[in-house]
């Protein structure tokens, strides 16, 4: 992506179109006319007043999410901004909508299919407020999207839904320009990196084959690593929250970033089943999956006592050491787990 570049994202659900659409500069046809807008919410106060004496004893504070406003202009004096080829082809199931190829052909050939201005123009207001519209995200709670801005060469990202959307003007829209009005709420006031950051910890896991000593042409013998520690380099300015996936053959994983937290569950794990530990504000979840991928249904109360809530599974910026242990009952010599701890790094502004 390039500076300027605007990318809003989600999955298509129950037949719903899902969003691909990059906008924010001249040449998407649908450009930002000012720096998109960011506003904090207000954080919850924990405040209380101390009976028969002087001043007040400061609580918990909680801080609320972040909101993005964008004023757009839909431009196509010269060209569509709907670009499928053909156009109608815009919508229809599973589809994202606005993912087009940036190919100065493909204009030309939208160009010349047909159309005016301002009949350009109308479809593509209709696009934009189809994708504001989210239909596949409000059909279900948990559903978010990601929006991320691209600009000084990096891009962040805030995960949320888009909300509001206006029509401020169509006096200029015969001539192929409306600008509108269009707002994304995010689930908290993080703006994470665009870069998914990952380690992993293991327990006698295959890695690949060795020679055998001293038996030249014979097949090789399995090569077996352990790593039980690992080191987590996390940039940024604020904490955030990580995923732990957890495969098996174990009993009892227990992942520990030293001098923070553990987060341990009480169950035997076959080889291919797999737990996701999502600790990440959208998800909140822990899942147990079979060997072939499906969905077992939550675990979360097979965490123990002494792991932390999920909403206090949080890596601050530095280096962390993260170690994994496990019972070893019923596991052959060369048996153990997998763990793959993911996170992005977060920040305070894009």
């Amino acid at each position: 992506m390039a500076n300027g570049d605007l990318h809003l994202q989600y999955q298509s659900y129950n037949a719903l179109p899902g969003a691909d659409l990059t906008f924010g500069r001249v040449e998407s046809g649908i450009y930002c006319l000012t720096k998109p807008s960011i506003t904090f919410g207000d954080p919850e106060i924990g405040d209380r007043e101390l009976p028969g004496e002087d001043g007040i004893r400061m609580g918990r504070d909680y801080q609320r999410s972040a909101s993005v406003t964008m004023e757009l202009g839909v431009d196509t004096v010269d060209y569509p901004a709907v670009r499928w080829w053909p156009a109608n082809m815009l919508g229809g199931t599973g589809r994202l909508i606005g993912s087009w190829p940036k190919n100065p052909m493909l204009l030309e050939l939208l160009k010349n299919a047909g159309g005016t201005p301002e009949s350009w123009n109308i479809d593509a207001v209709a696009m934009l407020r189809q994708v504001w519209r989210a239909d596949s995200l409000r059909d279900g709670a948990g559903r978010i999207a990601a929006l991320t801005y691209t600009r000084a060469g990096r891009a962040r990202r805030l995960y949320g839904r888009p909300r509001n959307f206006e029509i401020a003007s169509e006096k200029l829209t015969a001539q192929g320009y409306t600008p509108v009005i269009a707002k994304f709420t995010a689930v908290d006031d993080r703006f994470y990196s665009s870069v998914q950051k990952e380690e992993e910890l293991w327990d006698y896991y295959r890695v690949g084959t060795v020679p055998r000593p001293g038996r030249p042409g014979w097949p090789p013998v399995p090569e077996w690593e352990t790593k039980r520690t690992a080191t987590l380099a996390l940039s940024g300015d604020l904490p955030v929250h990580p995923s732990i996936t957890i495969y098996g053959p174990c009993t009892n994983p227990k992942v520990t970033i030293v001098g923070l937290w553990s987060v341990e569950l009480a169950l035997t794990l076959k080889a291919g089943e797999y737990v996701i530990i999502n600790a990440q504000p959208w998800a909140r979840t822990v899942t147990k999956y079979t060997a072939a991928g499906t969905s077992a249904g939550s675990v979360a109360d097979k965490l123990t006592r002494a792991s932390p809530r999920l909403a206090k599974m949080t890596l601050p910026p530095g280096r962390l050491q993260a170690q994994l242990s496990h019972s070893r009952t019923g596991l052959t010599p060369r048996q153990g787990p997998r763990v793959k701890i993911t996170w992005r790094d977060g920040f305070g502004s894009w």
